[in-house]
């Protein structure tokens, strides 16, 4: 496996746009679309200095998120997605022979791991159009693994924030609401009819077992 030389975050946004893979067939039912290497890399930053050994993407499609996190941290990465063919994709990459990172086709709402009390989620789960709360499954997933971080994408609706805190607080996490961002949406499927929409997005950590400070919502460079 060739190591890659450490790259500063604007290179390494244009690595990830150039060598991860388009999505062959976009599935509508999955809502697949490709995480901007950009946000994949804020995401990838959130963990970095928690010292993950392990991180699992759920719903990791073509692989953006995986070899954001790959490229950024220290940690073994499995990219966990239930389309067998965006997986063939993501190892297709130049970037697979380069990081370690592997692709395991399951179903979210029935993994077949064990608990995985040390490891750090990163998702960016559908935001529940074709499925109404279908992110919730991808929540679930990874506090039923017993990660100690969870961080994640949700479309910035009214009242998602209140819905985020409790759902994480009666699964014994605090969650932090660090940024929203214009999302891109091309059109991809029947019925789009802008080149490209932008949604709000949110972007969340939680972790397990701690108190909350108060954290406060902030806004990046490419926030909404």
């Amino acid at each position: 496996m060739a190591a890659l030389k450490p790259l500063k975050v604007s290179r390494l946004a244009v690595l990830l746009e150039k060598l991860v893979p388009r999505l062959p067939r976009p599935k509508r039912i999955y809502e697949q679309y490709r995480t901007p290497p950009e946000i994949a890399l804020d995401m990838a930053l959130c963990i970095a200095l928690e010292d993950c050994g392990l991180a699992v993407d759920l719903g990791s499609g073509t692989g953006m998120l995986s070899y954001a996190v790959s490229l950024v941290t220290a940690a073994y990465v499995v990219g966990i997605d239930i389309d067998s063919e965006v997986l063939e994709a993501a190892r297709g990459s130049a970037l697979y022979r380069m990081s370690l990172v592997d692709f395991v086709a399951a179903d979210v709402a029935s993994l077949p791991l064990r608990r995985l009390e040390d490891a750090c989620i990163v998702e960016n789960p559908p935001f529940g159009v074709s499925r109404r709360r279908v992110d919730r499954l991808f929540m679930e997933a990874g506090i039923d693994l017993g990660a100690r971080l969870v961080c994640s994408l949700h479309y910035a609706g009214e009242g998602v924030k209140r819905y985020l805190s409790r759902l994480f607080s009666s699964a014994g996490y605090t969650a932090e609401f660090l940024r929203v961002y214009r999302f891109p949406i091309p059109a991809m499927y029947d019925g789009h009819v802008k080149r490209i929409h932008y949604i709000p997005v949110l972007l969340l950590k939680a972790r397990k077992g701690t108190q909350s400070h108060g954290a406060e919502e902030h806004r990046g460079a490419g926030g909404a």
